[in-house]
């Protein structure tokens, strides 16, 4: 949906201006965002296991071999697939993607046992999906919206995804040794870093939509209402390890439901 985001707004608004270069580039970027939850999954089996996440790995349902081979010929097939472009800025913002994926999760760097890393890396990867999105559309700089959209949604992941994951998964990184928000700074704090971070990021977009109501108002609404909805679930699920991953939740459905809204104004705009 990022990239797809990126490449109509480029477009203009237009689905029908996107051309088959948006279709080949879409197929690399996938395989890219799947080698990197791949190689996640490879590497996070002991979290895992220690939190009861139900990935396909610690359920013993998927031997870490095989994902392994698999996760790495998606990453192949990426580099294979942007090379057909012929785009050199495609070419390099795959490689950084998938380079950036790996170093999240792997050694030696391992940049998700940091908070700082995790939501740096979250941030990154988020704006090159944009960017690979609004050029494999043609264009060479992006637009305003376009600059509006990335940038919130990137720090959406950052500010407030990559903090609020971390509410369900204190007993895996405690035992991983990672300095996660909560292990790092404490369930109250991160609880209130992920709820101010989601009101601001809402609040900046909506001052910038004020601007761009007709193409931005709705995805600027939608966004202030998940917001409201992360901060208060933030405090109300505090000591609830049943609700634990419900402030996540209500991120993740508040992202799709924001690119949603960009895509209705898009297709139908307004008179």
């Amino acid at each position: 949906m990022r990239f797809l985001a990126g490449a109509v707004l480029a477009a203009g608004g237009r689905f029908s201006g996107l051309g088959a270069s948006v279709f080949v580039a879409g197929i690399g970027w996938t395989l890219a965002t799947l080698f990197t939850y791949g190689i996640n999954g490879v590497c996070d089996v002991h979290e895992d296991l220690v939190n009861k996440t139900g990935r396909p790995i610690a359920r013993g349902e998927l031997p870490p071999g095989t994902a392994a081979v698999w996760t790495w010929l998606c990453a192949a097939g990426s580099v294979i697939v942007m090379l057909s472009t012929g785009s050199p800025l495609l070419i390099t913002y795959d490689l950084l993607f998938l380079l950036l994926g790996y170093a999240y999760s792997a050694a030696p760097l391992q940049l998700k046992r940091t908070a700082a890393g995790a939501s740096g890396s979250v941030l990154l990867m988020g704006l090159l999906t944009y960017a690979a999105g609004w050029t494999a559309a043609g264009s060479t700089l992006p637009t305003g919206p376009d600059l509006a959209v990335a940038c919130t949604m990137s720090l959406w992941m950052a500010a407030v995804g990559a903090v609020t994951k971390d509410f369900s998964h204190v007993a895996g990184d405690a035992a991983a040794g990672r300095r996660s928000s909560v292990t790092a700074w404490g369930d109250g704090t991160a609880r209130l870093v992920a709820a101010a971070g989601a009101l601001v990021v809402a609040g900046g977009f909506a001052t910038v939509a004020a601007h761009r109501p007709a193409l931005l108002g709705p995805a600027a609404a939608v966004l202030l209402c998940g917001a409201v909805a992360v901060a208060v679930l933030c405090r109300t699920t505090r000591g609830d390890e049943a609700r634990a991953r419900t402030p996540y939740r209500a991120f993740m459905v508040t992202q799709y439901l924001v690119h949603l809204a960009v895509f209705a104004r898009l297709v139908w705009p307004t008179p």
